[in-house]
């Protein structure tokens, strides 16, 4: 499966660094759009399923700069990462906890990505 991604960060003063706490996921070829918070109850978890809500209320068919659009609209204090794309034979979830864990390991700071 193609999977176009970007990964979500928060600013964490306390650290002073961006810590990656989600991943926003598109297939452009189907039109799937999936999201993946470390916390789902967290404020930018809520705000991607409210994204997620309206496509499927909307019946709407993401276009292939869906993820450049959102990229550019971090409305909180953090920001999105570049988007990037891979093959991959995981489906949605498991191909979002693989990058999680990785983008973890990489010392939790955006900078040194």
């Amino acid at each position: 499966m193609h999977i176009r991604y970007f990964i979500d960060y928060r600013y964490e003063e306390s650290t002073e660094s961006f810590q990656p706490i989600g991943i926003w996921m598109h297939n452009p070829a189907d039109g799937d759009v999936d999201m993946f918070y470390l916390d789902p109850e967290c404020p930018e978890a809520d705000e991607a399923n409210w994204v997620i809500n309206r496509l499927v209320e909307g019946g709407f068919k993401t276009p292939e700069d869906f993820l450049e659009f959102h990229a550019e609209r971090a409305g909180y204090r953090g920001m999105r990462g570049p988007v990037r794309e891979t093959e991959t034979d995981l489906y949605y979830t498991a191909f979002a906890e693989k990058v999680m864990q990785d983008a973890l390991a990489k010392d939790n700071n955006v900078a040194n990505q």
